[in-house]
């Protein structure tokens, strides 16, 4: 493909509203893509209007097996007013093309789909590469990212030897990344009038003393990864309260820390349980954990075989050199790695720091030479 068919190709992409909940938008297209170039693939539904997408080339005779992964779905538009460009329009200005999911990450799974489409046009190859592209990673308010699942449970990932999956990486190859714990403390109490609240129980006081004693529990967690540096947590939500003359008989606090394997989640958990244990027996509360996610962070090998030759291509590609560092942000690779802990994980696509923000956009240089860098590798590893 010409470099005015690779941005077409992406543009079609980003002219697709697949904010959560319509990603077979996505999984439909490049069914039609793949199916006219004589590329094997199939559409896996997952949920109403929501399908997994799958295509493969190779042979298969090396033994060799990489898959590339991408998610469908994009975050909300946000307040339409403020962007510059058309969120869905796929403007292209000054060399970089705007819209919802160009850095996040419709950029990156463009610029996979288009490698395999070039790939495929030349002498086959002896290994074999595989496309998963999934729902869900951005979008869903309960233990998200069920398209990865699907994928897992059904066996995809039992002969992989390696994955990239194109989540924007801002210049730099990603070996691994956070792992999250996604939750909700809520707190029952008793509404009464607020000229007599002796009569019922407010339910935000002992949610206001849980947090006091949360935020002093996480600041005594002082482990750091190599690659991932500290657990972060943030408080991203509260609610509480009905009306301004009542006694609140409902409050809830929301959560996301972003983990590292020397704090297991499972070890996070636990104290936070005895915490609201101690809350509930001291003041006679009502709280309760509600878990809604738990993704484990992944750390792979950035010396192995696979890692050291995409970044050495990557460094050819682009011209200087490129950092090998870990991301902060999770990705789907949090639960295919349950499928195959063997299996190393590359994080590495042509997004910047511009995902889930107005005005969102893609360097186009940066999305030709990834391309170029996934054929490379891909080649050269399965030849």
């Amino acid at each position: 493909m010409d470099k005015a068919a690779r941005e077409q190709f992406l543009a079609d992409l980003i002219q697709l509203d697949t904010v959560g909940g319509h990603e077979d938008r996505v999984a439909h297209f490049l069914q039609r893509e793949f199916t006219a170039r004589g590329i094997t693939n199939r559409l896996l539904p997952v949920e109403d209007g929501r399908s997994n997408f799958y295509a493969e080339i190779g042979s298969g005779q090396s033994g060799r097996v990489v898959a590339l992964e991408g998610h469908e779905d994009v975050v909300a538009l946000g307040d339409v007013k403020k962007w510059h460009h058309q969120p869905l329009g796929a403007e292209v200005r000054d060399g970089r093309m705007y819209g919802r999911g160009t850095t996040d990450m419709k950029g990156g799974l463009a610029a996979e789909c288009i490698a395999m489409f070039e790939l495929a046009e030349q002498a086959p190859l002896a290994g074999k590469v595989k496309l998963l592209v999934t729902i869900a990673e951005e979008s869903s308010p309960r233990n998200h990212m069920q398209g990865a699942q699907a994928f897992t449970r059904a066996g995809y990932l039992s002969d992989v030897d390696a994955m990239i999956l194109a989540e924007p990486s801002m210049g730099q190859l990603n070996c691994a990344n956070k792992g999250s714990l996604t939750y909700a403390v809520t707190s029952k109490g008793k509404a009464a009038h607020s000229s007599m609240p002796q009569l019922g129980y407010n339910a935000i006081e002992p949610l206001m003393d849980y947090y006091q004693r949360q935020t002093a529990y996480f600041a005594t967690l002082g482990k750091s990864n190599p690659a991932l540096g500290k657990t972060i947590p943030v408080i991203t939500k509260i609610e509480g309260g009905q009306q301004l003359n009542s006694v609140p008989s409902t409050a809830a606090l929301y959560m996301k820390v972003r983990t590292i394997p020397e704090e297991p989640n499972a070890e996070i958990l636990a104290k936070l349980e005895e915490l609201i244990t101690e809350v509930n027996e001291a003041r006679g509360a009502q709280l309760a954990l509600k878990l809604l996610g738990r993704k484990e962070p992944v750390v792979t090998d950035e010396k192995g075989a696979f890692n050291r030759l995409l970044h050495q291509t990557a460094e050819e590609v682009f011209g200087h050199q490129i950092e090998v560092t870990g991301s902060a942000a999770g990705t789907d690779a949090s639960e295919m790695i349950k499928g195959n802990p063997k299996m190393t994980i590359a994080v590495f696509g042509p997004g910047n720091r511009t995902a889930h923000q107005v005005d969102e956009y893609v360097e186009l240089a940066t999305f030709h030479k990834d391309i170029e860098v996934y054929k490379r590798a891909l080649a050269e590893y399965l030849k």
